[in-house]
């Protein structure tokens, strides 16, 4: 089975322009990924340049709105030879294409993890290697970060400004309530299937669920498919292997914890929405999410903070990872030279300051305690741990989360190996999968072999359509 592990890319391989005052070694737009780039040419760093970046925020968020508009205040003041023009542009699978055919898209705007494989293959994205040039911090950034971005001949196309891991989340007090250790969570599947079965004899929530509508069983099944040993598709987005062992595994899995143990409720149609809220009010005691929720559970659903538990996936012996995503700065393949290294300062100005400067860095944090969110909750950090460690000695006495909670989690995240999303047409795939999982969880008979060819068959199908 193709397994599709984010590389680690040589330390100090990556850098990026901080300042464009320096002349910065650029190649020339429209750069060809098998070719490597073009011959570098020198960047005028004075002259005045204008570009276009998406991500400014609706009028519906006036808050935001005045964040994102005094930063670009600030920026231009701090680069008076570059004029922003601001769009209110977010990716949009739908609308991609159809926007750089037509050339209105901005020359840098952020795309998630799971398209910038297929972005790179068709060199729909700026080539930023040869600006690459001593950065205060992006030269600094996390390489299990910076492999997303980063092919197998080194050259880097995009910057990565946030980023998560799938993990098993489990509800703490429904730990304690069942007489289990909140601080030592499972590690294994059979651990999981222990902790399940005590929850559900000791407390009236169920010990575990996954989702199954809206795409979200098949996201989940693929994630928990990596801690079993495959990917759902080969490296090159071509061929679709949904029917593979590990993936047959977990719905096995799956089976066990329905059918023979019961511990998985009876409610078999969930989607976000149904699975967080009922996970945030304790009525479910694990299941497969982003390990970057706390925020979510704890600010926006309820979630007592001291009860929001998060560990790795759990992997079998042949496992080969988990789930990783977030976000990626990416340029306009037709983009200048000058508009490059423009958009790259701008990309560092926005994302990054944090990092480099303890007064951003604490009136940031302040903003977030005053609005009520939270400042240290669990994540993947995109920055290296040096710089980590800098900006959290500036943050301390800010942070306003349980961070012993998450010990095992902290201590292990840059332990497993982050794999990503299918590169071709992942939601059909997801979509696929939903039937699936829900057919396991309803019919103790369920032909897992037939279920997972007939999905085959329909999601190669999907890919040879392109």
């Amino acid at each position: 089975m193709t397994r599709r592990i984010l590389r680690r890319s040589a330390p100090g391989a990556v850098t990026l322009v901080a300042a464009l005052t320096l002349t910065l070694a650029a190649c020339s737009s429209g750069s060809d990924p098998e070719a490597g780039g073009t011959e570098p040419a020198e960047i005028d760093t004075d002259a005045p340049v204008t570009i276009s970046v998406g991500g400014k925020p609706t009028t519906e968020n006036p808050e935001q709105l005045a964040d994102f508009e005094r930063q670009v205040e600030d920026f231009t003041a701090a680069y008076p030879n570059i004029t922003i023009e601001a769009e209110e542009t977010e990716w949009e699978a739908d609308t991609f294409q159809a926007m750089l055919a037509g050339g209105t898209m901005p020359t840098t705007m952020n795309v998630p993890f799971t398209e910038i494989g297929a972005l790179i293959e068709r060199g729909q994205v700026a080539d930023v290697t040869d600006y690459l040039a001593g950065s205060e911090v992006l030269e600094q950034l996390n390489p299990t970060v910076m492999d997303v971005v980063t092919d197998d001949e080194e050259r880097v196309w995009g910057v990565p400004i946030a980023a998560y891991t799938m993990g098993l989340l489990y509800n703490r007090a429904l730990f304690e309530q069942a007489g289990l250790d909140p601080d030592d969570p499972p590690q294994t599947w059979d651990d999981v299937r222990s902790a399940a079965q005590a929850i559900d004899e000791a407390t009236d929530a169920q010990g575990f669920a996954t989702m199954t509508l809206d795409n979200t069983g098949g996201w989940v099944l693929t994630t928990t498919s990596y801690g079993f040993g495959s990917t759902i598709q080969s490296d090159d987005g071509a061929t679709a292997t949904l029917d593979n062992p590990a993936t047959a595994e977990v719905l096995e899995l799956y089976r066990t914890l329905r059918w023979e143990d019961n511990t998985m409720g009876s409610n078999f149609l969930l989607n976000y929405d149904d699975a967080v809220n009922a996970f945030a009010s304790g009525q479910i005691g694990m299941f497969i999410q982003g390990a970057d929720n706390y925020g979510n559970m704890v600010t926006n659903r309820g979630m007592a903070p001291e009860d929001f538990g998060v560990a790795p996936l759990p992997q079998t012996e042949d496992g080969i990872g988990t789930l990783g995503g977030g976000t990626i700065s990416i340029v306009n393949p037709e983009a200048t030279p000058e508009e490059i290294a423009a958009a790259l300062a701008w990309i560092e100005f926005k994302s990054f300051r944090q990092y480099t400067d303890e007064e951003i860095a604490v009136a940031n944090a302040e903003a977030r305690v005053a609005d009520g969110l939270p400042v240290g909750a669990p994540g993947l950090r995109v920055v290296n741990e040096e710089v980590y460690e800098q900006y959290s000695e500036w943050v301390t006495p800010l942070i306003n989360v349980p961070r012993e909670n998450w010990e095992l989690y902290l201590s292990t995240v840059e332990e497993i190996p982050l794999i990503p999303e299918p590169a071709t047409k992942a939601q059909e795939l997801y979509a696929l999968l939903d039937p699936v999982v829900q057919a396991v969880l309803t019919r103790e008979d369920a032909d897992i072999e037939q279920l997972l060819a007939d999905a085959q068959g329909s999601a190669q199908a999907a890919i040879d359509a392109g």
